[in-house]
C-alpha cells in the first residue's frame, strides 16, 4: 500500500489525513473543499464520498462527517476519499438550491470547468483530484430548504454494463424501499456523469430535510455507506443488502396556482386511492386547488414552505407493490 496524495493532503498506509483544496476566490474570500483521505493498510478499492453538493442537505453532510470520524484506517483495505461539504457558499449562506455567488446549481455543473465560475471550478476540482482516482462514487443528498425527502437511491446508468450492475448492488446496500435509475444524459451535469467520464459506478442517496435533521435520515446515509464499504471489502464484515423495487410508479403534484400550501399527510405515510392529501388556498383562505391520491401509495416528498408559487412541486408519491 502506498501513500495517497490528494494535492498535498497525504495519508500513509494506516493513516487518516484532513485538509482543504482551494477551488476559487470571491472578492474577499478563498473557498475551499474540506477533504478527508483515509488510507488502509492493504491494497483495495477506492470509494469517493461527497456530502453537501447542495449545502443545506444537512442529514447527508452529517452522515459523511460521521463516516470520516469513525473509520479506522488501520482496519481498512483500500482508501476512502471524502468531501464533507462540497458547496461551501450554499452551506454558509443557507441559500436554497443555488450558489449565492454565481446562481448555479452545483449538481448541474459536473464535470466542471477549471476556468469557469466558482461552482464550475468546484466541480472540476472534486472530479479531477478525487473522483478520477475512485473505483466508485456515492453522492449524498436530501431535501433542500423547501423540501422533505424520504429514503431513496438513484442509480446513474452509463455505457459500462458492469458498472451499472455494481451501481445497482451499491444502491441495495442502502436500507431503501425503492431505487430509481437515470439514463445517460437524463440529468445533465449531475455527479452521475462520472460513470460516463470515468466508467465507474455512481449512485445518489436521498434522505432528509434541513430542519429538523432527523437521526433516521442520517442513519439511512450512514448505514448505506458502511454497507458499501463492506461490499467493496474496504472494511470487514458482510453488507446487509435489501431487494428494493426498481423504478416504481411515481406521482408528483405541482401547483397550478400560487398561494398557501396545507398538507394533510406526513412523510413516509401510506395513503389510499381518492384520499385528499392537501390543498392550496388564496390569501383570503379560499381553497383554490385540492390534491387527491390516484392509487394506494407512500408519501416520499413534501414541500415544507407555507407559501408556494406556480409550478412548484408539493407532494411526491411512490407506489410500492
Amino acid at each position: 500500500m502506498s501513500v495517497v496524495d490528494i494535492k498535498g493532503i497525504k495519508a500513509k498506509p494506516g493513516e487518516k489525513s484532513l485538509g482543504f483544496l482551494d477551488v476559487g476566490t470571491t472578492s474577499v474570500n478563498t473557498y475551499r473543499i474540506p477533504v478527508a483521505v483515509i488510507n488502509g493498510t492493504e491494497e483495495g478499492k477506492t470509494l469517493c464520498l461527497i456530502g453537501g453538493t447542495h449545502g443545506t442537505e444537512f442529514a447527508s453532510i452529517e452522515a459523511v462527517i460521521r463516516i470520516v470520524q469513525n473509520l479506522n484506517p488501520k482496519e481498512m483495505k483500500g482508501t476512502v476519499l471524502a468531501v464533507t461539504v462540497l458547496n461551501g457558499p450554499q452551506f454558509e449562506h443557507r441559500s436554497a438550491f443555488l450558489s449565492p455567488f454565481d446562481q448555479l446549481n452545483q449538481n448541474r455543473q459536473f464535470p466542471g470547468n477549471p476556468e469557469g465560475t466558482l461552482s464550475q471550478r468546484t466541480a472540476h476540482v472534486v472530479f479531477s483530484e478525487m473522483v478520477s482516482k475512485a473505483d466508485a462514487l456515492i453522492d449524498c443528498h436530501g431535501g433542500d430548504i423547501t423540501e422533505d425527502i424520504d429514503d431513496m437511491v438513484i442509480v446513474q446508468l452509463g455505457p459500462n454494463k458492469e458498472a451499472n450492475k455494481t451501481a445497482a448492488e451499491m444502491a441495495s446496500c442502502f436500507p431503501t424501499k425503492y431505487v430509481v435509475t437515470h439514463k445517460p444524459g437524463e440529468i445533465g451535469g449531475s455527479s452521475g456523469v462520472a460513470t460516463e467520464k470515468y466508467g465507474i459506478p455512481c449512485i445518489t442517496s436521498e434522505a432528509g430535510t434541513p430542519y429538523p435533521v432527523r437521526e433516521r435520515h442520517v442513519r439511512f446515509h450512514y448505514d448505506g455507506i458502511m454497507n458499501n464499504l463492506k461490499y467493496f471489502g474496504i472494511i470487514p464484515g458482510k453488507p446487509q443488502m435489501v431487494q428494493p423495487t426498481m423504478n416504481p410508479v411515481r406521482y408528483r403534484f405541482k401547483t397550478n396556482l400560487g398561494g398557501i400550501w396545507h398538507p394533510y399527510v406526513d412523510l413516509a405515510q401510506m395513503v389510499s386511492k381518492g384520499q385528499e392529501v392537501g390543498n392550496i388556498s388564496d390569501l383570503f383562505g379560499n381553497i383554490i386547488e385540492t390534491y387527491k391520491v390516484p392509487e394506494d401509495s407512500m408519501v416520499t416528498f413534501l414541500r415544507v414552505f407555507y407559501s408556494v408559487n406556480v409550478g412548484e412541486p408539493l407532494i411526491g408519491l411512490v407506489v410500492l407493490k
